[in-house]
Order: C-alpha cells, then structure tokens, then sequence
C-alpha cells in the first residue's frame, strides 16, 4: 500500500470515500470485496482521530437488555463476534466485572438474571470462532472474588458480582489500518494526507472531488460516480459544500468525551461501576450510568466524562472533566487513591448528540447512526455517513454499501465482510507491545503508508502505548524511518519533537467512539 496520487486522477472509479476513520475504512473495504473500483482519501492519517481514542471495549449490547431493545442488541453481539472471527490478532475475549449489593436491580438475583439472559440471547455468539475467541458463559463471583480481581474494591454492602464476557480491542489504530489494508489489497486507491478542497459538480450531481496532496503540496480531480463522506464531525461542513446549505448548523452539536490512562493496572478484568453523578451534573450521560476501567498491560483506561463541545475554553473543559472522572472513581473505591500524577494519557474529542435528529433530549449522546442521501437536498450522487459506536462499524458500512449499490443499479454480490478475515499483522510485530524490530518500520514506511514519525509510533507499531514512549527509542526510529523518508537531522529531531509532545498533551481525536 503506497501513496499514489496520479493514480487517483487517472481513472473514473465507483465510489470515493471521503474520511479514513473506522466507518469510512469499512466502506472502503466492503465495496472493494464487492468489486467496486473505490478510492479512499483521509486528510490526516488514517484511523488518527475518530477510532484512535476509546475504551477499547467491543459491547456486546448488554445494556440494551434493561431497554427490552432485543434488536439492537443482537446486532451488537452479532458484531462483536464478527470482530472476534475476522480480527483474531487485534480483538480477544474480555472479562468485565460488576459487583452486586442489596437485593433490588443491582444485587445478586437481578444481576445474575440479566447475564443469564444475555448468555442465552447469545447461545450463537461463538460460531466459528476458534477457542482462543470463543466468549464464556457468564457468571456469579463471591464477593472475596471479586475482592482479588479488583483490590481496590469497597467490600462494605458488596453481596458479590457478576462476571460476564464483551471483547477488547489490543490496538484501535492498528484495526482501522487493517480495514485500509483490506481494501487496498482488493484494489482500493487510498491515500492519506489527501484533503478534499471542495466537490465537483456537474448539473446538481457530485462527480467527484478536488484533492490536495498535503506531503506533495499538489492538487488533482478525482473523479467518481459515487461520493460518501465519512468524516466524523467535519461530515456536515463537507457536504455543505456540496449541497450549499450553512455549515455549522445547530442540528451538528456535539459532545466532549475523555478517557484517562493511568499508569498502574488497577484490576485483573475489567470493572463497571455505578455513578453517583445525578442527570443534573451529568447531562449528556444521564446520571447514574456505569464508569467502565479496562486493564491494558500495565496501565488502566478509565472512562467516560461527557460535556457539551463548545461551551467555554476547550483546554480548561479537558482539565475540568479529568479532574472530575477522577475524583468519581475515588468517590466510588477510595482505596484507589488516583491522583493527577497517575494520568499517563488523555484521551478526548467529540461524539454527535441527538440534537432533534432522533428521540429523547437534544443534549443526550446520538444512539443511531446517520446515513443520509443528499439527492434531495441539492446533491446527486452524494452520500454522508455518521456512527457512533466503533462496535458496529462494519454492520454501517454494509448498509451504506448496500444504499450505493442499489443506486448505482449494478448486480449486489453481497456482503461479505463478515467472513473475510482481515489482513495478518506483519512478520515481527507483536499485538502485545514488545519493543519494534528494524523490520516492522520499514514495512511502516514502505507498504504502509506511513508518512511523519508520529504514524508510525501511534498508528502502526506499539511504541506509543501509554505509558510510553520513550524518547530513545523514539529517536531510534526516527533514524531508520528519515533514511527511508529522506530526512535530513533537523527533520528527525523535529519529528521526534512531535511524537514527544503528542504523547504529553491531551489526545485530540476528532471523535472519541464508544
């Protein structure tokens, strides 16, 4: 997979897919597998802002069981095995542990109910999955063990808990390159640092795109039948250059969500726990929802603070809402004792909210995803996509393909990205975090389209995992990728520069998934 850009201008493909976050890689790779010739173009890196920054748990839908939203959560389940088959180096099994107390809706007999029913709304969940994917039954833990799976655990009024399986994902960047992978191996066009400058329009039809090429600094058309944009939160301001409607509109609010990676492994599973922040001081969330911490090696994701984007100074909100999620999770286990010198990693960025586009309050976070065609808003031929959960990103592409397909009026092969399995991680890399080898940078640079230092730390190796990385090996890699790239010294140490000062601030993704 190598850049090129006159590739991209030389031919009339089927589709182009605007945005390489997760939904937008999906697109790319489902309409590929189904003999579209597609070209995909992200203005950034792919997979580095919408699908880099979440808890990296793969939901099987639990939640909508206390909803009696049996459909939705089928389809989460459904996806969550999909994952497991297709990308078995990248999502495994997770365990998630909630205690139980008294005897109402959170004790042992409620509790253990609601797992029971989730094992037997997913009695098919493991087929054909190999044992190393394959999700156990759920069940009922004492409260002492519970006690030596979460340490910090406040035994006082705890009658037990329950112990029941989702999934996690090892690497979120890593997964979305491979759907990129994907699709560049069934002959997909892709480039990143490609930014589309505006449409092309011929008698109220979209037929394309203006690019800019940002490494080379040159701009080509490319052309397509078809246009989906899947950018995340710049997806309205995009097609309304198409279609001249206001950009910014108040239907597009959206919400700050921010995890934090602490440096220590808090618990040997996954943990949920019951907030005690009303809908009042939580309204985006609700009040009263379940903060998740997920061990990842030797440090633990905690998670999730929401506030309403836009209302007041952006820094200040991210310091504001760190120093809240923290002082919930101490309020809840004391004996965790978290303190601002334990946070290695912020992780934040922004999340649709419902604003009138779906039921409930306007402020709620979006539930449903948003596919939309733009033919009657002024843009043949155009087509937007806006998800919000990473979970079932590959189910949203298949029906935005579906919605191309059936307009472009070709035969539909079908889907089949639920069966395909995705590409294999290079020879030498470790989804487990063992130090980079010589080998598995090159193979960054040279058939991954990795372009500054930072892509290849973040995004194709597993150097910048928090708590890392470290500036040494980081200057190492620069060496060998700058000899590839054509780096002089001074470019070197400014990327090293970079990497650093990512990993020090906040995270920004555009869109912090679920």
């Amino acid at each position: 997979m190598r850049r090129d850009a006159s590739r991209l201008a030389r031919s009339v493909h089927d589709l182009l897919v605007v945005g390489g976050g997760v939904h937008g890689a999906c697109v790319a790779w489902d309409a590929a597998l189904r003999g579209l010739s597609v070209a995909l173009v992200e203005r950034d890196d792919f997979g580095a802002a919408t699908s880099a920054n979440s808890l990296r748990i793969v939901h099987g839908g639990l939640r909508y069981l206390a909803r009696g939203d049996l459909t939705r959560m089928r389809e989460s389940i459904e996806e969550r095995s999909t994952l497991l088959r297709i990308a078995p180096q990248l999502v495994e099994p997770l365990a998630v542990l909630v205690p139980t107390r008294g005897s109402g809706l959170e004790g042992r007999f409620a509790l253990g109910a609601a797992v029971t029913l989730n094992d037997l709304v997913s009695l098919t969940r493991n087929r054909h999955l190999a044992p190393p994917q394959r999700i156990p039954r759920s069940r009922l833990l004492s409260a002492k063990a519970c006690r030596r799976l979460f340490p910090a655990l406040e035994i006082r009024g705890v009658t037990g808990g329950v112990l029941w399986y989702d999934a996690q994902i090892r690497h979120p960047e890593r997964l979305t390159l491979s759907f990129v992978l994907g699709a560049a191996e069934r002959g997909a066009c892709v480039m990143n640092y490609a930014q589309v400058e505006r449409f092309l329009l011929e008698q109220g039809a979209v037929c394309g795109a203006r690019v800019l090429d940002r490494v080379s600094g040159e701009s080509y058309d490319v052309r397509a039948r078809r246009v989906v944009v899947a950018a995340g939160p710049w997806t309205d301001d995009l097609v309304a250059r198409a279609t001249g409607a206001p950009p910014g509109r108040p239907s597009a609010r959206q919400a700050i969500g921010l995890n934090l990676v602490v440096g220590r492994r808090l618990a040997e599973v996954a943990v949920g726990l019951r907030s005690a922040t009303d809908a009042a001081d939580d309204p985006v969330g609700g009040g009263s929802r379940f903060l998740f911490l997920a061990p990842q090696g030797d440090t633990t994701l905690l998670g999730t603070w929401y506030a309403v984007s836009g209302e007041g100074d952006l820094r200040a909100t991210i310091e504001r809402g760190a120093a809240a999620l923290m002082a919930e999770f101490n309020a809840i286990c004391p004996s965790l004792r978290l303190s601002e010198s334990d946070v290695v990693r912020r992780q934040w960025g922004c999340l649709p909210l419902k604003s009138g586009l779906e039921g409930g309050r306007p402020d709620a976070l979006a539930e449903r995803p948003r596919l939309i065609d733009h033919a009657g808003g002024g843009a043949r031929n155009l087509f937007s996509v806006e998800g919000v959960k990473y979970t079932t990103a590959r189910r949203v592409a298949e029906q935005t393909v579906d919605l191309v397909i059936r307009d472009l009026a070709l035969p539909d092969p079908g889907c089949r990205t639920a069966e395909v399995t995705l590409p294999t991680l290079p020879d030498g890399m470790s989804p487990a975090g063992t130090r980079m080898n010589e080998k598995e940078i090159l193979n960054a640079v040279r058939d991954e389209m990795a372009v500054t230092l930072a892509d290849v730390v973040f995004r194709r190796t597993q150097l910048g995992t928090p708590p890392g990385p470290d500036r040494t090996a980081v200057t190492e890699v620069a060496h060998l990728a700058g000899q590839e790239l054509g780096w002089d010294p001074v470019r070197q140490s400014a990327e090293v520069d970079d990497v650093m000062r990512q990993a020090r601030l906040p995270v920004a993704a555009a869109v912090a998934v679920r």
